[in-house]
């Protein structure tokens, strides 16, 4: 077979947990693989159009990320706050496009876009290599140290790595979506409308000092409802064919720019035949949801459907179990570890599986999570970054939104370096060497000695 090459770090998968490890990793001096399925970089949230993080972002990589963009005028980065928590603001996609690349060409990532890993080399219980498939054919990539990056977990899973899927009672995962954009919606008029109908809003964060002008709202409205107009507008015999009771959305770049996100399809995420699936009828139910808006609320009269984001979005597959499982109790609880890498605010943002409800439910001061859910139960040259780390399926609601993923990044990329640097396995490293470079870049880490009450802004 042909060998593609040899590496320190390989990491596997470009969403925004596999952007921050790979530019972490080289930076720190490794020679660094980024292996991407798709033809670009950031996943979700570049082609995925999910442009606002669920959370506060905590120092690090992706908020030099995000202050790039700002450079570039492309992004809030001020802290909004809606009734779930702080987050930080709204960027454009393809700005952050424009970033990532700039970033990881600096640091000297080598960058292989579509590349499927398909199976995998191992020494016993230690990966050595990962067998991928592109237009070229099949190849070999050597590595020191593997980060599943993947949100899917498929290194581990090709590894023989435990997983969970799903929740315990019947195995359905959270359902795939797509956010839709829209151009040319009177914003003001929109916002106006949500106030008039305050008793069907369940958020609406707007600035204050906004005018009459479409440029005086952008990058700075998320607002989420709609619930009863939904119902009356299907006792008037409206086809809403959306099994979602709730729109949620957000301004963009773009003065009169909107992001939708409603569209929901119950499928698995690890079937073709139910990713092709959800392709289609996820565009049915965004033609529908526009309908909707340009028939039930102001402001979108004259508006006009831009795109359904090409990147679907899957937001729940594999859980890899790995030394320690965070939990539901932690997360609502706000637990701090002496092992944590990072705090993290997000909510616990569960779309039910099989139905139309979601919750978001406020997580407090944060909860810190273990460096032990970065490392699978046996784990050899392998640790996990993003939405596939150890947690049960309701901590998930929260771990699996941008701030986490890209906290996990950069710690998976500080144990893989060191591990290459003193020829160890990741699970040996110093968890106290890592936590101290990781607070050298501004991050709070949930450990039990901190007492910050969040994250500061940055």
């Amino acid at each position: 077979m042909n060998l593609f090459g040899s590496y320190d770090v390989v990491v596997v998968g470009a969403g925004s947990s596999g952007i921050v490890a790979a530019i972490r990793a080289a930076r720190e001096g490794a020679r660094t693989l980024l292996l991407e399925g798709t033809g670009f970089l950031g996943g979700l949230i570049t082609g995925g159009r999910l442009t606002k993080p669920t959370g506060l972002i905590n120092g690090g990589i992706f908020q030099e990320m995000i202050d790039r963009c700002v450079g570039y005028k492309g992004a809030d980065g001020r802290i909004r706050e809606s009734y779930w928590g702080k987050y930080t603001g709204t960027f454009d996609a393809e700005v952050m496009q424009r970033v990532i690349i700039e970033m990881v060409e600096e640091a000297g990532v080598e960058v292989l876009l579509r590349a499927m890993a398909t199976g995998v080399v191992m020494d016993g219980d230690k990966l050595e290599g990962l067998l991928i498939q592109t237009k070229s054919g099949s190849s070999l990539v050597l590595g020191k140290v593997f980060i599943d990056a993947s949100g899917d977990g498929d290194v581990a899973a090709l590894a023989g790595a435990e997983f969970m899927l799903g929740r315990k009672t019947d195995g359905l995962t959270q359902p795939i979506t797509s956010y839709f954009r829209l151009l040319n919606v009177d914003v003001p008029a929109l916002v106006a409308d949500c106030r008039k109908h305050s008793d069907d809003m369940w958020e609406l964060v707007h600035p204050k000092e906004a005018g009459d002008r479409n440029e005086d709202y952008v990058m700075a409205v998320l607002l989420t409802g709609f619930t009863r107009r939904i119902e009356e507008a299907r006792k008037e015999g409206f086809n809403w064919i959306i099994p979602k009771d709730h729109i949620t959305m957000k301004t963009g770049l773009i003065p009169g720019e909107i992001s939708v996100n409603v569209t929901r399809f119950q499928g698995n995420g690890l079937d073709d035949r139910d990713l092709s699936r959800a392709e289609i009828e996820i565009r049915k139910q965004a033609y529908c949801a526009f309908d909707f808006l340009q028939r039930y609320v102001d402001g979108f009269g004259k508006a006009i459907f831009l795109e359904v984001a090409p990147k679907l979005g899957v937001r729940e597959t594999r859980r890899i179990l790995g030394q320690y499982v965070l939990t539901e109790a932690d997360v609502r609880g706000q637990a701090r570890f002496a092992d944590a890498i990072g705090l993290c605010n997000s909510p616990v943002d569960v779309h039910e599986p099989g139905g139309s409800r979601a919750i978001m439910d406020n997580v407090g001061t944060g909860y810190g999570i273990p460096f032990r859910c970065l490392l699978p139960a046996r784990t050899g040259k392998l640790i996990m970054a993003g939405r596939c780390i150890s947690v049960d399926e309701v901590a998930y609601g929260s771990t699996r939104n941008v701030p986490a993923c890209t906290m996990t990044g950069e710690a998976a990329a500080y144990a893989a370096t060191i591990a290459v640097r003193d020829g160890i396995d990741v699970a040996k490293v110093p968890v106290a060497v890592i936590q101290e470079k990781l607070r050298a870049k501004g991050a709070v880490l949930g450990t039990l000695d901190e007492t910050m009450e969040t994250v500061p802004a940055q």
